[in-house]
Order: C-alpha cells, then sequence, then structure tokens
C-alpha cells in the first residue's frame, strides 16, 4: 500500500497541488462571502435596534452620543463606519460628518458599503462603512484553522484514494512489460501471450472485460506473431548467410574443376556433360551471392523485382535447342539405371531463340524433367517438345505418369504447394513459374489422373543476334583468364587476356571503339578497375563491362559501364 501511495503522489502530485489550490481558493471566497453577509446582517439589526436613540442624539446635535450608538452598531468585521446627515429642519446638528473605527485606508481588498439610515420612516442620512477583507479572512482562518486543515487532509485523502485503482492497473501494465522483454530477450515466444492473459487477470475486476482489457489481449497475440516472425528472419537470415558462404566458397574449387575437366582424356560427350553440369553450378553459386548481396534493392514495382529475383538481369537471346540437350543429357546420364525411362527430344528448328538466362533456364527445366521422372512407379516417357506457335515459343515438358487430382492442379505453382514428393518444398515449381513470367511469358499445368501431366511454356520469340567475335579481358587471376579463353575459344570469339594494365594498354591500341571489353575490379596495388574503366570510357570506347564479384550497386555512379560477374559471357 505504502509504495501504491508513494507512486500515486510522484505520478499526479501537480495535479493534487492544482485541486487542492482550487479547493482552498473557492474555501477562502466562500469564507469571505459568508463574513460578509453576516456583517451585513449585524449592521442592519443594530440599526434598527438603536434607531430612536440615534434619532434623538442626531436631532439635539450630540454628536458623541451619535458615536457611542455608532459604536454599538459596528460589528468586528466592519473596520470604519462614516454617518453623512442630510439638512433636517429643526435639527442643532451642525457636523458635516461623524467617523468610528479604524481611520485608515488599505489600497485594495477592501468593500465600500452604504446603507441609508431611517428613523419612523424618515431618513436622517447615510452610513457608509467598509469591511476589510483581508482582515476577514484572516479571523476566519483563526478562528477555523484546525477546521480547514482537517478538510484540506480530507480533499487529499479522496484525491489519492480515487486514483488507487489506476495506479494498481499501471503496475500491472508495468509488469505485464517487463515480463514480455524478459521471455522476448530469452526467446520463449510461446509463453508471452500466457504471461499477458495472466497479468490482465490480475486486473481489477472491473476492467478485465472493459475494451482497453480487450485491446491488451489482441496486443498480446500481435506482440507473439512479432516476436515469432522475429525468431524466424534471425533464422532465415543465418540460413542465408550459410547459403551466400557456401557460394563464394565454392566458385574457386568449380572454376578449377572446370580446368580441369577439360583437359581430361574421356569421352568428349562425358566432357562436355562435366562442363555444362560445372557451368550451371557456378551459375547457381552466382545466382545465391546475387540474391544475398541485394535481395530488394530494385522495388520500383513489383514487376521489377520479380524480374531481379528471377535473374532476368542476366537475360540474353538465346538459342534454346541447344540449352535444353545439354540438360537433357545430365539427365539421361543421371537416370541411365532407371529401368524403362525414355528421355525425348523434338524441335522445328534450331535457331528458335528468347530471352532468357540460360542458367536459370536449364535450372527450372533441369527441375520439371526431375518431376516427370519422379511421377513414374515403373517405366515412363517424358518428352520436351520445342516449337514456334503463332509467333510465340512454345517449351511442352509432357509425361505419362500418374497425373495430378484437379484439387491440387489448382494450387501447383504456389510457394509452398508440392504433390507427390517425399520432402517436396514446392520451390521448383514457384520458382519456374515465376521466371518465366519475370521473362515476359506464361507457365501452364494440364494434367490428368492416370494418364499424365504437361507443362506448356510460352515466351516471347526473340531475333537472332549478332554476337562481337572480338572481346578483351584484364584479369590478375590466372584461373579466370584460363577459363574465359577455353569459353571463349568454344564459342567461337577471339579473346584477348591481360594480366598488367600495362599489357592492356598496348594490346587495345588498334582496336575498335566498339570492342566488347572486361575489365576485373580488383586488379592488385590498389589499382582499380572502374579507374581504367572511367579512362577507356572517355576515350570513346562503348562496351565497357565490370567483370566482378561485387554487386553492381558499387558502381551506380557510373551508369554506362555494365557489370556481370566473373563467369565469362560465352560459358
Amino acid at each position: 500500500m505504502v509504495k501504491i501511495l508513494s507512486r500515486a503522489i510522484s505520478y499526479n502530485w501537480k495535479y493534487y497541488a492544482a485541486a487542492v489550490a482550487v479547493f482552498v481558493a473557492f474555501w477562502q471566497i466562500f469564507s469571505v462571502f459568508s463574513a460578509t453577509r453576516v456583517a451585513d446582517d449585524k449592521l442592519l439589526t443594530a440599526m434598527r435596534q438603536n434607531a430612536a436613540y440615534f434619532e434623538k442624539a442626531f436631532l439635539e446635535g450630540d454628536v458623541f452620543e451619535t458615536q457611542r450608538i455608532m459604536w454599538r452598531i459596528k460589528n468586528d468585521s466592519i473596520k470604519r463606519i462614516t454617518f453623512h446627515p442630510v439638512e433636517f429642519e429643526g435639527t442643532k446638528w451642525i457636523f458635516k460628518e461623524a467617523i468610528v473605527g479604524n481611520l485608515y485606508d488599505r489600497p485594495r481588498a477592501q468593500l465600500n458599503r452604504n446603507v441609508p439610515f431611517i428613523s419612523n420612516g424618515a431618513e436622517l442620512g447615510r452610513l457608509e462603512y467598509v469591511i476589510d477583507l483581508v482582515d476577514v479572512n484572516a479571523a476566519v482562518f483563526g478562528q477555523n484553522y484546525i477546521l480547514f486543515i482537517t478538510v484540506v487532509f480530507f480533499f487529499m485523502g479522496l484525491l489519492v484514494l480515487s486514483n488507487i485503482g489506476a495506479i494498481k492497473t499501471i503496475f500491472s501494465i508495468e509488469r505485464c512489460v517487463d515480463e514480455t522483454n524478459t521471455l522476448a530477450d530469452a526467446g520463449e515466444h510461446s509463453k508471452i501471450q500466457d504471461s499477458i492473459q495472466h497479468s490482465i487477470q490480475s486486473l481489477p475486476e472491473g476492467l478485465r472485460g472493459t475494451p482497453f482489457a480487450v485491446l491488451i489481449g489482441r496486443l498480446a497475440e500481435v506482440l507473439q506473431k512479432a516476436s515469432r516472425l522475429e525468431s524466424e528472419l534471425a533464422v532465415s537470415k543465418a540460413t542465408s548467410d550459410l547459403a551466400a558462404q557456401v557460394a563464394h566458397d565454392i566458385r574457386s574449387p568449380l572454376a578449377a574443376l572446370g580446368a580441369a575437366a577439360k583437359g581430361l582424356d574421356i569421352p568428349a560427350e562425358q566432357r562436355k556433360l562435366m562442363e555444362g553440369a560445372v557451368g550451371r553450378m557456378q551459375g547457381i553459386a552466382d545466382d545465391l551471392l546475387e540474391r544475398y548481396r541485394a535481395p530488394g534493392a530494385i522495388t520500383q514495382s513489383p514487376v521489377t523485382s520479380q524480374r531481379l529475383q528471377a535473374g532476368v538481369n542476366k537475360a540474353s537471346v538465346c538459342a534454346l535447342s541447344g540449352l535444353i540437350e545439354q540438360v537433357l543429357a545430365e539427365k539421361r546420364m543421371q537416370y541411365k539405371d532407371k529401368p524403362g525411362l525414355k528421355i525425348e527430344f523434338s524441335s522445328g528448328s534450331t535457331e528458335i531463340q528468347a530471352l532468357v538466362e540460360p542458367k536459370e533456364f536449364q535450372r527450372l527445366l533441369s527441375n520439371l524433367v526431375n518431376n516427370s521422372v519422379e511421377a513414374f512407379a515403373g517405366p515412363g516417357a517424358v518428352s520436351i517438345g520445342l516449337v514456334v506457335l503463332d509467333g510465340k515459343v512454345l517449351i511442352e515438358v509432357k509425361d505419362n505418369g500418374k497425373g495430378i487430382p484437379p484439387k491440387i492442379l489448382a494450387k501447383l505453382g504456389q510457394k509452398g504447394e508440392t504433390h507427390g514428393k517425399a520432402g517436396g518444398n514446392g520451390l521448383g515449381l514457384y520458382h519456374a513459374r515465376t521466371t518465366v513470367e519475370g521473362w515476359g511469358g506464361s507457365f501452364k499445368i494440364e494434367s490428368e489422373p492416370g494418364k499424365g501431366t504437361t507443362i506448356r511454356i510460352e515466351l516471347p520469340r526473340a531475333a537472332a543476334q549478332s554476337v562481337s567475335r572480338t572481346a578483351v579481358l584484364l584479369d590478375d587471376d590466372m584461373l579466370v583468364r584460363m577459363n574465359w579463353k577455353l569459353a571463349a575459344k568454344t564459342a567461337g570469339v577471339e579473346l584477348k587476356a591481360y594480366k598488367t594494365p600495362k599489357d592492356f594498354a598496348s594490346g587495345i591500341a588498334d582496336l575498335s571503339k566498339d570492342t566488347a571489353i572486361y575489365i576485373d575490379s580488383e586488379l592488385g596495388n590498389d589499382i582499380k578497375g572502374e579507374d581504367i574503366a572511367r579512362d577507356l570510357h572517355e576515350k570513346g570506347f562503348t562496351d565497357l563491362t565490370m567483370a566482378t564479384g561485387h554487386g553492381a550497386d558499387k558502381f551506380t555512379h557510373l551508369p554506362w559501364l555494365k557489370v556481370t560477374g566473373k563467369e565469362s559471357p560465352w560459358a
């Protein structure tokens, strides 16, 4: 109780002081008003009682007797009385006025009153009297100070007691907040709501069903959800950091593996398959790093954000037939031990092209083929078709597996929705749909239970693009230069690769200004590739690209400069 009272005073002492001040002012005003009324009543009563004596003394002109009667009329609240006579025939009164009482004038806090003095129906004159409010107030307080102090303390007690309920509520809220913070810091999010509900039950009974208590209960639910989301976000960030670290660390071994595979004495088909698999793994690692660096860097619109996530910033015009054949070669090797499985591909033309990101396209196609193969309980066939229909590129992945029930089919393609896969997370089809839509295409799934499933991908057809047959690379990493040379040779591109800026400067002296030039950002000895690129831009070179592991946001101050990863553009 002592703690509650001290808290009540500490919270509300200003309001208590204001309330007491208002009470004291009211007390004083009322006291003065009452004293004035009493003084008036006593004066009028004494005038009536002494009217005859006063008249006789007045007519006889006896000023001393008149003053004695005025002393009898005066009371303690009246400080001075002045008698102003009227001219009356036959009177012997020769004085201008008669005065009794204190002979001083206080400049303020005085009331001046005037009443006619009437005796036997005749007005003898006018009485002017003064009531001094300061003296009256002091007299009232002196007579009633014990009562005054008692009432003030009683009034203060009422104020404090009236706030006990509010203070208890504040205590409950403070305790609730402390317990919630403790549970949140300890990670025990499941106990937060129960703790708050317990705190609500500790409120005064009259407050438990009020909108205030209901609001606190709803806030408890929101707080518990927020705490749970915070915990999930922390886990998600840790997973993201781990994925980014793995993606970063795996790139160099993959590059070395790719270079080594080119020198192996194995059949050309298997070498090509191995090189393609290594390249796709490198692409996945690059994509993971890009998503980690700037998961929401471009947020101007949902479409823009979706395109960033889909890797459309790396999209280029590609011949789809070669990309598809490489994936299917991997799949035939992967499922060579699965009895009765056929994977077939048919294309209307080898020149069918679309604007896609090659590795994203191969990744989604690989996932779709995996889904089809996993739909077979025994032998089966997966056929991939590539045709041009009504000016659009149509890709069909068709199987004769067990099919998908209609209720599940309507949900597939949404995040987290899967069917018929042990441990499936629903990300494959979701990734495929969002990626295709990011390229400006459409993604549809048709299925009939017992007969199989067909996935149709439509993409805008792209006209063939000419590829520059000469390129230049400046990078101090020998492994990078070697990988780029091998990829350029395969693509039929003449690549000039340089280790030092000095060799680079002499090597590009006679090149055309539109030659594709790729420069690493970190060239050793504190030399920055972007500085070299700026000099080339000022000299008129137009096709400049930073081939770096840094994100594109580092070079936003150079709008004419393109940014790509460390992997060659012909991989």
